[in-house]
């Protein structure tokens, strides 16, 4: 299988690294309109479907503030946007403002008439994904609720595919009505020339839960062959295959297939009107119930947002991260669903998931580690004086764990130091040079394993597993963890990886008030927190995992690790 092969060695084969590289594009998705020609069983988007057109001049406001901060691709969505009467005009003026790519997802009904195809194309749309849901009309007008709707967007298809100028894919909802057609969709498909499927799992919003609970929501071990037949398409060197919020743990074998959580940034730009509510207010988002949560992709990056929050307002943090170079690494805030902020006004809402407006006083970053009383730091800067000067802001510095790109001058100003990051073997050497009682943490690379296997015990040493943003980036760095330990022991205390690659209780780290998911007012930031849990927080298990007796205390991998390594690094710890 290829996931055999591209976790056999940690290295991402080409196709990977090709994916990697487009899920990282900088995209401006752009809404055109609050209405459809279809009534999708599934659509995530009905409770804002009104039959309304957005107004021109807020569509070209969007289009243009995009790319003047640094969109290249610009996608065209809705409801259905190509009902939108001044369609063609907005690919025109994507081309215009400099957009490398003008991509739409529709339902292609219209691409059917020549002449609508050829205006587009000749406006400057360069790919069109076309949603279809089924193999034939009976099940794919059933799922959209148009009869004749197949033959319309096959026709639409196939003349896209012969005309040859745009790129052409096709993103399918997988759901009870369809999964188990799903590899002879696939088949179909491909016989006619696609080479590209992005495959979504069907999610608990608009229609999909308040109508069609009953009939869309599937057991994912029950259809796990029908699954694995149309995965088995990805292994075809001329087919690309995407997967969209679908849940990790039923992907081993696929790790690879796993939606790159870059991509999350996507997910939080299309709701954030309403998780500035939630942060602002205290007011959760109105799908947050156990019963639709559960299916939701979104469930783990939800539960971390709500769990930052507490941290924050309850002040029940030990210590302080300052991180003086996040800012720079943010992605660019553009776009945006203006269905959120509709939602965000018009939804019914439950009670306050922090207990009410007292708990959401807004304080200054320092009056919090004031009243939080805390007085232990982990400080990431370029050098020693960036990361004084960070402390500087605060009365009470008890402790610091410094993380610097260069040490020197640490061996004559070693106030308050207990830890210091060691990221090379020559800053590993430095650092056990100096003659002090600080703890050196090195992160686990193939370059510090060398050394490490060359220095078994070897005195004040901690291991740390690093994580990574980008699945290429771990599959480059990374050892094989479960190989190492086996080999070089349990007695040096090791942080960030489960018991059972370690071998041992991997060591706890304390609470911690996160400073740079923060704005300067001290306030939780959407993007800022986004971050943070695609760099670190994200972790997934393999659903074998049930199975450990260590499961319910355990957070499993960082989810780059599994895409480029596999689930195999886990391995179920039996009950004593």
């Amino acid at each position: 299988m290829l996931s055999e092969e591209l976790h056999a060695d940690g290295v991402a084969g080409d196709k990977v690294a090709q994916h990697e590289d487009a899920a990282h594009e900088k995209r401006n998705w752009v809404r055109l309109t609050y209405d459809c020609n279809n009534k999708c069983v599934f659509c995530l988007d009905s409770d804002t479907h009104d039959g309304e057109m957005r107004d021109p001049e807020d569509v070209k406001r969007q289009i243009l503030d995009g790319r003047r901060k640094g969109a290249t691709r610009l996608i065209l969505s809705g409801g259905e946007p190509t009902i939108h009467p001044r369609y063609v005009d907005f690919i025109r003026l994507g081309r215009r403002a400099g957009y490398r790519k003008i991509q739409t997802v529709t339902n292609g009904r219209l691409f059917a008439y020549q002449e609508f195809l050829d205006r587009c194309i000749e406006a400057g749309l360069s790919e069109i994904t076309f949603s279809l849901h089924g193999p034939n009309a009976r099940v794919h007008d059933a799922l959209v609720g148009v009869k004749g709707a197949f033959e319309q967007e096959s026709a639409g298809l196939r003349r896209a595919l012969d005309d040859g100028r745009p790129i052409v894919n096709v993103d399918i909802v997988i759901n009870r009505g369809n999964v188990k057609v799903l590899p002879e969709m696939l088949e179909t498909f491909y016989g006619w020339g696609v080479r590209e499927f992005d495959l979504l799992q069907v999610v608990p919003f608009g229609r999909a839960f308040t109508d069609g609970r009953d009939i869309l929501f599937y057991d994912l071990e029950e259809a796990a062959p029908y699954l694995r037949r149309a995965l088995a398409f990805s292994e075809r060197p001329d087919v690309h295959v995407w997967l969209n919020r679908f849940p990790p743990p039923h992907l081993e074998g696929y790790e690879h297939l796993i939606q790159d959580p870059y991509k999350l940034n996507d997910e939080v730009r299309g709701r954030a009107p309403e998780l500035e509510r939630q942060l602002e207010l205290g007011e959760p988002l109105d799908c947050r119930e156990p019963a639709r949560c559960r299916y939701c992709y979104l469930e783990q990056l939800c539960d971390g947002l709500e769990a930052a929050q507490r941290t924050l307002h309850e002040h029940t943090f030990a210590r302080v991260r300052l991180d003086t170079r996040f800012e720079a690494s943010l992605p660019p805030a553009f776009g945006g669903d203006p269905a959120s902020a509709r939602r965000a006004v018009e939804g019914k809402r439950s009670l306050p998931v922090l207990g009410g407006a007292p708990a959401l006083e807004h304080l200054p970053l320092e009056a919090r580690v004031a009243r939080a009383g805390a007085g232990a730091f982990c400080v990431k800067a370029p050098a020693l004086a960036e990361a004084r000067a960070a402390l500087a802001r605060f009365d009470r510095v008890e402790a610091v764990e410094l993380e610097l790109d260069d040490y020197a001058g640490l061996a004559e100003d070693l106030a308050h130091v207990t830890a210091a990051v060691a990221a090379s073997v020559a800053q590993i050497e430095v650092l056990l040079a100096i003659d002090a009682p600080f703890e050196v943490v090195v992160l686990l690379t193939r370059e510090t394993a060398a050394w490490l296997e060359a220095h078994p015990r070897a005195p004040r040493v901690v291991i740390r597993q690093p994580t990574y943003e980008r699945l290429t980036e771990a599959a480059e760095r990374d050892v094989d963890a479960p190989a190492f330990f086996a080999s070089y022991g349990t007695a040096t205390p090791v942080e960030g990886l489960p018991r059972c690659v370690v071998g041992a209780a991997p060591r706890a780290t304390p609470p911690a008030l996160d400073a740079a998911m923060l704005r300067p007012d001290g306030r939780l930031e959407i993007f800022r927190y986004t971050r943070r849990h695609i760099l670190e927080g994200y972790r997934v298990k393999s659903l074998r995992c049930r199975g450990c007796a260590f499961d319910a205390e355990c957070a499993g991998l960082h989810v780059n690790q599994v895409r480029a390594h596999g689930f195999g690094w886990l391995a179920p710890i039996s009950a004593p």
